[in-house]
């Protein structure tokens, strides 16, 4: 059977999951939280967050190229935002949220943005060199 446009956009394809919160993260450890996938869209958002948006400015006359990576900025917080759902796949959080995100324990986010991007088959995206080099 063919894939075809309006079965393709008729599927739900995102899928969502609880996952048990490992014993070592304090506070949180043997609970659960929901995840879902990143869409396509998201994905792309977390890389641009990631690694930045790359400039060149050109400078025909004296020869030069310029190349700069802008707009890096965190992306754990945002993770949890677009990852962390209820048992019915409704967002935790909002976008408003992250400040207060970004002042929580950082091993329980740092984890749940792992967990989030593995879900999403996005591990990997990056290799561990270009993760070293970015760093």
């Amino acid at each position: 059977m063919a894939l075809t446009r309006d079965k393709y956009f008729s599927t739900q394809d995102v899928t969502v999951k609880e996952i048990p919160i490992p014993p070592e993260i304090p506070i949180w450890g043997g609970e659960t939280v929901f995840i879902k996938q990143l869409s396509r869209g998201d994905q792309d958002e977390y890389l641009k967050r990631q690694y930045g948006q790359t400039r060149l400015k050109q400078d025909t006359k004296a020869k030069q190229q310029e190349i700069s990576a802008v707009n890096i900025y965190g992306h754990d917080a945002w993770l949890m935002v677009r990852g962390c759902v209820d048992a019915e796949g409704k967002p935790l959080f909002k976008e408003s949220d992250i400040a207060e995100i970004n002042k929580k324990a950082g091993a329980f986010v740092g984890w749940v943005a792992s967990e989030i991007v593995k879900f999403s088959a996005m591990a990997g995206d990056v290799t561990a060199e270009e993760e070293a080099k970015n760093s």
